[in-house]
């Protein structure tokens, strides 16, 4: 069974694990299957203050920033141009992992999100972290893991999962929101429901793979998957209930693809906290198969 078909069980609640003047790096996500540890990180540099000029004036004169931090863990001939992870092993010999890479940059500084997959090593796992190119030191940090019998029990396929949709409450009225939030900066926040099912039928389900609190907004990501070609662009259709009233939500950010045999799409969505901590989830997919449906999810209080 593919990762991408199978719920985890929740491994690390999220929050920066690395500070330093030229990057801070936070745990997005983490979920730990038999096959191995799910982990999204994400890592973010400051505006550089000097301003275009003065960079390009330092450039000419080989001012190129701070220096290279001291290599242990690296080997000393790594070039690499960006964040690197890895796990240490028993003797804390270091190796380094390789996975998905998304960047961007604007006048708020620059940001790197990345997605890997470590073997488990129960009872915690010793991630390292290292950028040396830009001064940030190698640094690691060790995260505590469910035991093996709580990762076993825990992993099941979507297919499989429980799930607890219900009718949508008669006489709703629906509606676009006003406003469409910005994401927060969700690697400082903390992770407050765990993986679930919200809606499925035959071939065709709609996961909710994280909700993370940050203040008084929610950051979601949902995964639309359907085991057969799908003739829409996007997944599931995502509105909160707000009383007597389903607020439809836009997405931050979607991607979206498909073939004959498959089709998988993953939005984030960003939602203020309801009072009462259960978020009301109005999810429908007409091009899958899937009818409007209430789903409803408890959300913890964001701990320490």
């Amino acid at each position: 069974m593919s990762m991408l078909e199978t719920l985890g069980v929740l491994a690390h609640r999220g929050g920066l694990i690395a500070r330093h003047p030229e990057l801070t790096v936070g745990v997005v996500a983490a979920y730990a299957r038999p096959t191995g540890l799910e982990l999204e990180l994400l890592a973010r540099r400051p505006p550089d203050p000097r301003g275009a000029e003065q960079r390009q004036a330092d450039i000419r004169a080989g001012r190129t920033g701070p220096p290279p931090a001291e290599r242990r863990l690296l080997p000393p001939f790594d070039e690499g141009l960006d964040l690197r992870a890895g796990w240490l092993d028993d003797t804390g010999r270091a190796h380094w992992e390789f996975g998905s890479l998304e960047s961007s940059g604007d006048y708020a500084g620059f940001r790197l999100r990345t997605r890997l997959l470590f073997p488990l090593r129960y009872p915690h796992v010793s991630v390292a972290l290292a950028w040396p190119e830009i001064g940030f030191p190698e640094t690691v940090v060790d995260l505590a893991l469910p035991d093996r019998a709580t990762v076993e029990r825990g992993t099941v396929s979507i297919w499989d999962a429980p799930h607890h949709a219900s009718d949508p409450p008669a006489g709703l009225r629906h509606r676009d929101a006003h406003e469409i939030l910005d994401e927060p900066h969700i690697e400082t926040g903390r992770i407050v429901a765990a993986p679930r099912v919200l809606h499925r039928d035959r071939g065709a389900a709609v996961v909710l793979t994280r909700v993370t609190a940050v203040g008084e907004l929610l950051s979601l990501e949902v995964v639309s998957v359907a085991t057969r070609a799908v003739p829409s662009e996007w997944g599931a259709s995502i509105a909160v209930l707000h009383g007597r009233e389903a607020i439809g939500l836009g997405p931050n950010a979607a991607s979206a693809a498909g073939g004959a045999q498959a089709f998988r799409s993953t939005a984030g969505f960003t939602v203020r906290r309801p009072d009462d901590d259960v978020l009301g989830l109005l999810v429908s997919w007409p091009a899958a198969g899937l009818p409007e449906a209430l789903a409803t999810v408890p959300l913890s209080r964001p701990g320490p």
